[in-house]
């Protein structure tokens, strides 16, 4: 399968968990601890997926999102939060999100959104 997978969490703990759950299935796992990190990471590698943390300090995982669609249209977003509002919803998917889930994680439903990604 050989897919990288850009991870980008302020929480090492999650950060943690899916480096671990998805080098299990088969995913080059990168992990991002801020918004910096991940965009220096976009600029120098193509990056297929990336999920990312909505709530993120000092930038946003929203901002991230479309500051990466900017760069990288082709990456494919999936958003996740413990926090799940519509609008949060319809800001997401607008500014190009694939994916949205909500924390705690359901893991298999995320491993069912990346193999979608990776059929197409």
């Amino acid at each position: 399968m050989e897919l990288t997978v850009l991870v980008v969490d302020d929480e090492e703990n999650w950060l943690v968990l899916l480096d671990r759950l998805l080098s299990r299935e088969g995913y080059e796992v990168k992990t991002a601890n801020n918004a910096y990190a991940a965009l220096d990471y976009v600029n120098k590698e193509h990056v297929r997926v990336a999920i990312l943390d909505v709530g993120m300090y000092p930038i946003n995982g929203v901002v991230l999102l479309a500051e990466i669609k900017r760069r990288s249209p082709s990456t494919q977003v999936v958003m996740m939060t413990a926090f799940p509002t519509t609008n949060l919803r319809t800001d997401c998917l607008k500014y190009g999100a694939t994916n949205f889930l909500t924390k705690p994680l359901d893991i298999f439903y995320l491993k069912s959104v990346l193999r979608g990604i990776v059929d197409n």
